[in-house]
């Protein structure tokens, strides 16, 4: 994938039409200065903005090769744009995160749309208890975001973070994130 095209034509796009999304996962960990190897983008996206989206991608030879009510998997048949993954806002929780998202410069004079980290913090939960294979790595994603936060002395809202550790009865891990980060 080549993330410097799909930013520049696809995000673009997006806002140009005023589709309500977010960068989440690897590419939105590396705008708030953490390093992770991706080879796809994962967007929040606002459900009643999908039939325009969808509009979008398929200007770009996307097609879909998987759907649910939650998320769903686009491929373009052109090699450049990838893979793209959406996960769907519309219950309050989510829908509120899209509320909250920032714009984070991509370079060359564009900007996209990202979760704060606290946000990004609570999918990587919801990640760990969907499938617990992937807690180690959601573990180091988390603890990098706020080391992050801390390197560049911004505040970590813990009260945020505390709804989304009750919301899967986490508080022990929460806890302990805050003996390390707070």
């Amino acid at each position: 994938m080549d993330f410097h095209l799909v930013s520049s034509t696809l995000l673009k796009e997006f806002d140009e039409h005023g589709i309500r999304y977010a960068i989440i996962g690897g590419f939105a960990l590396g705008l708030w200065e953490v390093t992770r190897a991706t080879i796809d983008m994962d967007f929040l996206l606002l459900i009643d903005d999908l039939p325009q989206a969808e509009a979008i991608l398929s200007k770009f030879s996307y097609r879909q090769t998987y759907k649910s009510e939650n998320v769903a998997q686009y491929v373009s048949d052109l090699a450049p744009y990838g893979q793209i993954d959406l996960l769907f806002a519309f219950r309050k929780v989510s829908r509120r995160m899209l509320e909250r998202r920032v714009r984070k410069s991509l370079g060359n004079d564009f900007q996209a749309h990202t979760l704060l980290p606290e946000d990004l913090i609570g999918l990587k939960l919801q990640a760990m208890v969907n499938d617990p294979s992937r807690e180690p790595q959601e573990l180091v994603d988390i603890s990098s975001l706020l080391n992050a936060r801390k390197r560049k002395n911004q505040a970590i809202d813990w009260d945020l973070l505390e709804e989304y550790f009750a919301l899967f009865s986490r508080q022990k891990q929460l806890d302990q994130l805050k003996q390390t980060h707070g």
